[in-house]
């Protein structure tokens, strides 16, 4: 078999630009700094690439980091299969032990290069994936990600070393020798979440049959969120348990887990799944206790119902408010005509203009609380029988000490039926 030992499909490109190294050198350069730091400035030199080639990253099939190693590799190799060669070509005795060897390392040759070329494909194609989806699973280590970085911006050639059978390693966080082939990050997955998602809109819809409870319904979800669990299997129940932001900072402030990072929880799990699966229960059933149940005294009235689905809904909405704002608002910003304008209150007042229906909602500074609380201008007769604006007051935002108040939707609920966006029975 005839090999052309220096064309092993090298692609044209542009070289290597200096500054390129800076992932790199935050990777080997920085052994006295955090992980996060390393990582962090691996995705820089990542985003930083990607933004200087807007149309696409030039990826060499062998890159200028390796190309004195593959052509070392190579001029070894050629030398063993042309001494074999000639061997073969010698005209000694084809059964001959000496013959069958000489054969022998010319298939091995013909195997290595074969290796070397297929793996040096692989490793461009597994670069350009990284540069083209830099995203991965949330349930992925720091270590992982910073080889993944280093991947997508180049930098992770630098540590590459090729084997005697054309495979290659890598160094990896800590310096070890790994083999490329076996490095792996998963991407996000969304079948837990989806699954979820089905159930709760199942448990919504349970709730309003007559006689219903959540106790009677419960066997039934456990044995379908065990299901789930083992259908995701270890990796895939990570990879769901993980992505849920909200579990992850409650489990991590637990009293149990102080000083436990989320990279060392990452490492070592322990019994997160098995808590994240008892907490798809709790959730699902506040899901079930909040949403609208049947009442005999309004069988039959569709308009009920109708108000009923459409207060839930604009429940979910409010807690999630309630929930993304929740804790201290940032203090700092800006006090302009004796208002505060923080992103906290400036969210919801945003919502309830747009479920208001043109009412103008506020906020500014009471002086009842000392706080600051929401308003909506409403229209009055003063003593004189002048009509003036008034600005009613909903409900407080924000304490003295600027902590967040929660949205209650029944301090708005006659404001919203006055809109016509929620709906009268």
């Amino acid at each position: 078999m005839a090999i052309d030992f220096y064309k092993l499909g090298r692609q044209s490109g542009a070289t290597t630009p200096k500054n390129q190294q800076s992932g790199f050198e935050a990777f080997v350069g920085g052994a006295t700094k955090p992980l996060e730091t390393m990582l962090a400035n691996s995705q820089a030199a990542t985003a930083a690439l990607t933004a200087a080639m807007p149309s696409g990253v030039a990826i060499e099939k062998v890159p200028e980091q390796l190309r004195s190693q593959v052509s070392q590799y190579l001029t070894n190799n050629k030398k063993a299969y042309t001494d074999a060669a000639k061997v073969v070509a010698s005209g000694i005795n084809p059964q001959s032990q000496r013959y069958k060897e000489a054969i022998e390392v010319m298939n091995s040759v013909n195997t290595k290069f074969e290796n070397l070329s297929n793996n040096l494909e692989s490793i461009a194609v597994a670069r350009k994936n990284a540069l083209d989806d830099p995203s991965y699973s949330a349930m992925t280590t720091d270590e992982d990600g910073l080889i993944y970085s280093n991947l997508a911006n180049g930098s992770l050639y630098n540590t590459m070393s090729i084997n005697d059978d054309g495979t290659f390693n890598y160094k990896d966080a800590e310096g070890a020798t790994k083999l490329f082939n076996d490095f792996k990050v998963e991407k996000q997955g969304f079948t837990g979440q989806q699954a979820f998602l089905g159930l709760v809109e199942d448990a919504q819809k349970q709730a309003g049959i007559k006689g219903m409870t959540f106790d009677t319904l419960q066997g039934k979800y456990q044995t379908t969120i065990n299901t789930l669990f083992d259908k995701l299997g270890p990796r895939g129940s990570l990879d769901y348990a993980f992505a849920d932001k909200d579990f992850t900072t409650e489990y991590l402030n637990r009293k149990e887990n102080k000083g436990v990072e989320l990279n060392d929880l990452k490492k070592n799990p322990g019994n997160f799944v098995e808590e994240y699966k008892a907490y798809n229960m709790t959730k699902l059933r506040e899901s079930y206790d909040a949403a609208p149940k049947y009442s005999e005294g309004f069988k039959g009235t569709a308009a009920y119902y109708n108000y009923l689905d459409t207060k839930s809904k604009i429940q979910n909405e409010i807690d999630d408010l309630n929930k993304f704002e929740s804790g201290k608002a940032q203090e700092g910003y800006p006090i302009k005509d004796r208002e505060i304008s923080t992103v906290a209150i400036d969210r919801v007042v945003n919502y309830l203009n747009k479920k208001g229906g043109g009412y103008e909602f506020l906020q500014k500074k009471d002086p009842d609380t000392g706080g600051y609380s929401y308003y909506v201008k409403r229209t009055a007769t003063d003593k004189d029988g002048n009509v003036i604006d008034i600005d009613l007051k909903i409900q407080d935002a924000l304490t003295k000490d600027l902590e967040m108040v929660p949205l209650n939707i029944e301090n708005i609920e006659q404001i919203l039926k006055e809109a016509g966006t929620l709906p009268r029975y």
